[in-house]
């Protein structure tokens, strides 16, 4: 799917996105996250075991939102789509993932291999995208 015009921006500019997934109660549960573009699709790393990855496997309807600037709420994007869980992937090994995120990487002090760790990768495919309120 082509991303509107706004959207697009956000995946382009933006360090982190708030990925909702669902709860086997049924609640939502948002949780911020970080993510890089692959073709038609957002990636986000997770540790193997986090609820984020559980939740996704398990009802794979999730959103990607960001933060707005507008305080009147013009300026808001929410991405829906379908998440696919694939274990065993690092982030080491995604393009252009250590190149966006390597500077904030040292700023917080986590290493390569600690963010290896986050070996789960959430293959998000976007539906669909509310720009607005």
């Amino acid at each position: 799917m082509d991303l509107p015009e706004l959207a697009r921006h956000r995946v382009e500019t933006f360090e982190i996105a708030w990925l909702t997934t669902v709860t086997g109660r049924g609640a939502p549960a948002p949780n911020p996250v970080w993510f890089v573009p692959e073709g038609p699709a957002l990636v986000v790393f997770v540790q193997p075991h986090s609820a984020k990855a559980r939740n996704a496997a398990a009802r794979p309807r999730v959103t990607l939102h960001f933060e707005t600037v507008d305080p009147g709420g013009a300026d808001v994007v929410v991405i829906h789509g379908s998440a696919a869980v694939e274990p065993g992937m690092k982030p080491s090994a995604q393009p252009g993932f250590f190149a966006k995120y390597s500077a904030t990487m040292a700023e917080i002090g986590l290493s390569a291999e600690e963010m290896d760790t986050y070996d789960t990768r959430i293959r998000i495919s976007p539906e669909r995208v509310r720009i607005g309120i």
